[in-house]
């Protein structure tokens, strides 16, 4: 273990740095806070080093790159309000390439533009729940080491794939020509989810929150359904839309194999 006490220490400076998206890429390394995170952690191998303050009474001999950060000095580099005391800097890797098999009726997860922090959170942590196989994610959206993303995801980042800075419509056109079902919410469908066959394998795509899904896929999609909206709201959440579709073929599927 090493203690430090100073701002200028590299290690704080890197820490600090990672709250910036240009810096967690070009170090290929992203930060996690609280002791539930880091227990999500597959490997060890995962993990660049470990930050504790000084106050900090878990147990860290598990740990092999330690630093011990004064009380004041650690609360400066948190991004929580209230820190736990403990957070890992990670190695960012990649998911290896995808193999599309249509004959295990795969459910994969798109989103294209999704850009706020919570819905991104809340739609991987509901695809990995619903035993999703993979989720993808365009250039376009909010960064999946984003501080906020990977609290709200609450670990669910290490559980299934993710793909990155994905050109969705080349993605849309790839699954179509595997007879792999692309389902686009649209404002413009005619189906509701609860008519279309998502027992089959299916990609289900979810837009940006301001303007949903771009002309380009809805074109190329398979299906265009709309969430029933019986009240007077235009429309839902991203967050809450996505669980509604995901649920939909997790209901399906397990009546399907019942």
């Amino acid at each position: 273990m090493q203690h430090i006490d100073s701002t200028q220490n590299k290690i704080v400076k890197e820490i600090k740095s990672l709250s910036n998206k240009k810096d967690r890429e070009k170090k290929k390394l992203f930060l996690l806070e609280g002791e539930r995170l880091i227990s999500e952690i597959p490997s060890a191998e995962d993990i660049a080093y470990i930050a504790v303050s000084e106050s900090y009474g878990g147990n860290i001999d598990k740990y092999e790159n330690v630093y011990v950060l004064n009380d004041k000095l650690f609360s400066s580099v948190c991004e929580t309000v209230s820190p736990q005391g403990i957070m890992a800097v990670c190695r960012i890797k990649d998911s290896k390439p995808l193999i599309a098999d249509n004959d295990k009726a795969p459910l994969y997860i798109v989103l294209e533009n999704v850009a706020d922090p919570g819905n991104m959170g809340t739609i991987i942590r509901t695809a990995d729940a619903a035993g999703a196989d993979a989720v993808f994610l365009s250039s376009g959206c909010v960064d999946i080491y984003n501080p906020k993303v990977i609290r709200s995801t609450m670990g669910s980042i290490f559980h299934l794939p993710i793909y990155r800075n994905v050109d969705t419509l080349e993605l849309m056109c790839g699954l179509n020509e595997k007879g792999i079902m692309t389902v686009v919410s649209h404002l413009k469908g005619f189906l509701t989810p609860y008519s279309v066959d998502m027992t089959q394998g299916c990609a289900i795509f979810i837009g940006n929150e301001a303007n949903g899904i771009s002309d380009e896929l809805t074109d190329e999609a398979e299906c265009l359904v709309k969430i029933p909206m019986p009240g007077n709201a235009e429309s839902i959440n991203a967050g809450v839309a996505g669980g509604i579709l995901i649920y939909e073929a997790v209901r399906q599927r397990m009546f399907h194999n019942m």
